[in-house]
């Protein structure tokens, strides 16, 4: 079976991230884009390549690439998780809501990364 390369899923799923950021505007489109990096996610995240892929974007030039990629590695690198939401947390704007409540959902238990 062949490994899937860390660059090219890391490159998928930011730009998913990207589109999907780009489309908040528009609910409809933003919506289908959430559940389609969504299902990417779930995808890549059973292999080493595509966990690999989604920490290497916890230090992104974009906000919404780093949001992302924090909460879901939140599972296997929580520290590093953690560190790069509170940071996010602290930035005073849409993405700092997001981080907020990502996090207080995952320190009470009730995060749900599976649907």
């Amino acid at each position: 079976m062949n490994q899937p390369d860390t660059a090219v899923l890391r490159a998928k799923y930011r730009a998913l991230v990207i589109e999907w950021d780009e489309a908040r505007d528009q609910p409809k489109i933003a919506n289908r884009l959430f559940d389609a990096l969504h299902a990417f996610y779930k995808e890549i995240r059973e292999t080493d390549a595509g966990r690999e892929a989604i920490l290497g974007l916890l230090v992104d030039p974009m906000v919404a690439v780093q949001l992302s990629a924090a909460t879901h590695s939140l599972l296997w690198k929580p520290a590093e998780a953690v560190a790069v939401l509170q940071d996010i947390e602290k930035g005073g704007n849409l993405y700092s809501v997001d981080a907020k409540w990502t996090l207080r959902s995952f320190r009470n238990g009730k995060l749900n990364l599976n649907w």
